[in-house]
């Protein structure tokens, strides 16, 4: 390292970026603002095709497979219902520019990679200079993008502390508009999308807010650096 050189940090940046109108996750979660999609893994193939896995939360996840599959990038698509308003897919389609710039620039994205309403979030681990480089790309290639959260320090899996019935209780409550502001359903339509009582739904939404507001206060976030 040169003398007088800053040394670099890995951090835990949050991504946020405004997909190209023309893209189909653009376009589909535009149309359907009501659903949540989580991609939680990907595979690049030949001729520039892509493999997704994930799901789909939100009132008739399960029924917009021939919709997806009207898309002229799509080439094949499996979908099947998990659950009230869950829907698991896994979907073939051309690369999108979005994933080529994350290509080009390294990026290992974590999951689940969310895409709601014509935007894309995920995290990665990476330094000030390469998200600089790469926001830089995504603003000229793709469209608006920002850091929304820098986390510094040990990233360890199952951080919030809540059990995996729970995090689906979460999931779609929040895919809902449950904890939106103000609120865009209820906790009687929430129960039904669980297929649960209002009571149920209702203790188990309060473990859940207590155990989040326990780890938000364990897991404390250090500001980071400002990125333009």
């Amino acid at each position: 390292m040169r003398v007088g050189a800053v040394e670099e940090r890995y951090a835990t940046y949050r991504f946020s970026i405004e997909l190209a109108k023309s893209a189909i996750g653009s376009r589909f979660s535009l149309q359907h603002p009501e659903l949540r999609i989580e991609l939680v893994n990907r595979l690049e193939l030949e001729e520039e095709q892509l493999l997704i896995e994930g799901r789909l939360f939100g009132p008739g996840a399960a029924g917009v497979g021939p919709e997806i599959l009207g898309y002229p990038e799509v080439i094949r698509l499996e979908l099947r219902a998990e659950g009230p308003d869950v829907a698991y897919f896994r979907l073939t389609m051309a690369l999108p520019e979005v994933l080529r710039v994350v290509r080009r620039h390294r990026i290992l994205t974590r999951y689940p990679v969310i895409v709601e309403r014509g935007r894309m979030r995920f995290e990665t681990i990476a330094t000030p200079s390469q998200v600089r480089a790469a926001l830089a790309e995504f603003r000229a290639r793709v469209g608006d993008a920002e850091i929304e959260a820098v986390r510094h320090g040990p990233v360890v899996l199952g951080q919030l502390g809540l059990t995996p019935a729970q995090e689906l209780v979460f999931r779609i409550a929040m895919s809902e508009g449950y904890f939106d502001v103000p609120r865009r359903t209820s906790l009687t339509r929430l129960a039904g999308r669980l297929g649960r009582s209002v009571s149920s739904t209702s203790e188990t939404l309060a473990r859940i807010r207590k155990q989040l507001t326990d780890s938000a206060i364990r897991l404390a976030q250090v500001p980071g650096p400002t990125l333009t």
